[in-house]
């Protein structure tokens, strides 16, 4: 790894590069590329109904990529969720 290299973005004891979202303490939210360039498009915050263990539902969110990459809450990708709002 160069020094350059954000070292949240891997994973595994073989520090293997991920698309990571992340935020900064006024709200935005940018993506760094798993080869850690910054993705220059916008990120949208998307509404979830999920429901918990015992069946009961609450709404959260994820975050999608206008190349429609998802990431969940944490900033780490996951495959398009199921219960997005104003989805059909």
């Amino acid at each position: 790894m160069s020094k350059d290299e954000v070292v949240s973005n891997c994973v595994g004891d073989d520090f293997k590069p991920i698309d990571r979202l992340y935020g900064d303490l006024h709200g935005k939210h940018f993506v760094v590329n798993k080869d850690f360039s910054t993705y220059k498009g916008k990120v949208f915050k998307k509404g979830l109904l999920v429901k918990d263990i015992d069946g009961n539902r609450f709404r959260s969110h994820c975050f999608v990529t206008e190349d429609n990459r998802y990431f969940d809450r944490t900033g780490m990708p996951i495959a398009k969720p199921n219960g997005l709002i104003g989805d059909e």
